[in-house]
């Protein structure tokens, strides 16, 4: 739905509007997101919406409408908004692709190891406890080697996912005894990442960048103390991370909608009632006019805000390592951390390029490229066009991209890592839209109502739409119906995608978790039994590993 017509009464209802939780990952007992009015889950995959919101959504017109539409539905229309901003964030940006993969990554890199463990110790659970109370040598090849490597590579991965969504919880993650480095829990996500997506497409590192020399060149660096990869290292910590500067793009676009919607008669004081800028909603953004120094600005479209919405952008694009080959292992924490590249970002307007503060008045392709390269100049980084564009080449300079895009464009993936093929395949596609109209994607709430609404931007965002939604009155998850795709084939995709990643919940809870397994999988079906859920994750779990839970021994 893009709106051209403007409103009669304009009252912000909070039922239409996400609680403000500040959640992006929902809890795993939701019922159709009772208790949030949109949640987008990063590790599910699946946008929520309330009851309310989807009914008021199902009852619009689709496509562009020209007719008066009634606020409270364009209220829960920008809450749909604004969950899939999220789903852009975590599918279309290099930090949240990252993030997406690194929760198969943690599956897929000690499949391997987890194999030869079975067949050297049979299935214990769990692998970190036994870990710490089996006997013998510690070396790569010895069954406890095996089990701390897999059990290291869990946590390593795990630690950069929670320093890159949140830098405040540093000190706990510091103080964790399986804590290495940041620098060492970046590289081994960033590189296992990296490893599983050259195996999956079979590319041999023709485009995907080959992090198999990173190990020699971080062993030099930690050799000599420089901060980031070595145990005991300094860490320098961002006032935010991605979850807030995820949680203040989506919140701004999500505003400009409505202001534009309401014939810009939203203004901050309906806003502030409202508390849409309260706790992580406005964190970023007061976060960014203090270190731009740039005053609160008069309204919301203001350049002020266009400019915070770039910049959030930006921070989440980094270019180092992927999809560019990794050239300075010195500054790889510096130069991929979204919350370190938020506040340089910030920093470099107050100090470099003030000029800039101004510039965005039209939400233009033009302005989007001329204040990304100023601001991308100023801190010798990859502007965030060169970044998509790299992207969207892939598909012609590699036979693996190509035909991975063709799978998305039928739904006919292949089944072989189905869940890293589908998700890098929507990765590859939004680059390629990206590259043609990246202000649309930047500043989403002012393409989509009044009078920069076009079949363009309609065809925009049904493409890129999240695949896999709950309904109104239903908890489980659904494929989004797709009327360009035959949705026999859609729905098998989807039934793998789960099942791929109920297993992956299993492996981590085989690693790390003491006890017996644990089957909360009602996010997936509101019908389905314990019984069932049991069935489901054994069955796909022994299809991988070639061993029912139920014979584990714990330990």
């Amino acid at each position: 739905m893009n709106s051209q017509s403007g409103v009669e009464l304009i009252e912000l209802n909070t039922r239409l509007l996400d609680n403000g939780l500040g959640l992006i990952d929902s809890p795993a007992d939701l019922n159709a997101c009772l208790n949030a009015h949109g949640l987008y889950n990063s590790v599910q995959c699946v946008l929520r919406l309330s009851p309310e919101v989807h009914r008021r959504i199902a009852d619009l017109p689709h496509g562009i409408v020209t007719t008066p539409i009634r606020f409270d539905a364009l209220q829960a229309y920008s809450t749909y908004l604004h969950e899939t901003i999220h789903w852009w964030q975590h599918i279309g940006s290099t930090t949240g692709i990252m993030l997406s993969l690194s929760y198969p990554a943690q599956a897929h890199a000690n499949h391997p190891r987890l194999k030869d463990l079975l067949r050297k110790i049979g299935p214990k659970k769990s692998i970190r406890r036994w870990a710490t109370t089996a006997a013998g040598a510690s070396r790569p090849e010895t069954p406890r080697g095996l089990a701390n490597i897999a059990v290291n590579n869990h946590f390593d991965i795990e630690f950069f996912r929670i320093l890159a969504m949140d830098p405040r919880v540093i000190r706990q993650v510091v103080e964790h005894p399986l804590f290495d480095s940041i620098g060492h829990s970046y590289t081994t996500a960033y590189g296992n990442v990296l490893l599983i997506l050259a195996a999956t497409l079979n590319d041999d590192f023709g485009v995907i960048p080959d992090p198999r020399g990173w190990e020699k060149e971080l062993d030099a660096l930690r050799a000599h103390k420089v901060r980031g990869p070595y145990h005991g290292s300094d860490v320098l910590v961002s006032p935010v991370g991605a979850r807030q500067i995820f949680e203040g793009h989506a919140r701004f676009g999500q505003l400009q909608f409505l202001y534009f919607a309401s014939g810009k008669r939203l203004g901050w004081d309906d806003i502030r009632a409202k508390g849409m800028l309260a706790g992580i909603y406005g964190e970023a953004f007061e976060c960014f006019l203090e270190f731009a120094h740039i005053n609160w600005p008069p309204s919301i479209d203001h350049p002020t805000v266009a400019l915070f919405m770039l910049v959030c952008d930006m921070a989440i694009n980094a270019s180092a390592g992927f999809p560019i080959p990794l050239r300075n292992f010195t500054t790889f924490v510096g130069d991929t951390d979204p919350g370190m590249r938020f506040l340089l970002l910030c920093r470099a307007i107050a100090t470099k390029r003030p000029d800039v503060m101004e510039r965005i008045a039209e939400y233009s392709r033009e302005e989007y490229g001329e204040v990304s390269e100023a601001l991308a100049d100023a801190l010798l980084i990859d502007p965030p066009l060169s970044v998509a564009d790299r992207v969207a080449r892939w598909a012609d300079d590699s036979e693996a991209v190509g035909s991975l895009l063709a799978e998305y464009r039928t739904f006919a993936y292949s089944p072989e890592n189905l869940a890293v093929r589908l998700l890098f395949s929507h990765f590859v596609a939004f680059c390629r839209d990206k590259r043609t109209k990246p202000e649309f994607f930047c500043w989403p709430g002012a393409w989509m109502t009044g009078g920069r609404v076009s079949a363009e931007v309609s065809s925009l965002f049904d493409r890129h739409s999240a695949p896999f939604m709950d309904k109104a009155d239903d908890g489980g998850i659904y494929p989004r119906l797709m009327p360009d795709r035959n949705q026999t084939v859609v729905q098998a995709a989807f039934n793998t995608f789960y099942a791929m990643n109920v297993t992956y919940e299993m492996t981590r809870q085989w690693i790390a978790r003491d006890g017996p397994f644990e089957y909360d999988y009602g996010w997936l079906s509101s019908t389905g039994t314990a019984v069932e859920f049991k069935e489901f994750g054994d069955r796909h779990f022994e299809m991988v590993y070639h061993v029912h839970p139920d014979c584990f021994e714990l330990v």
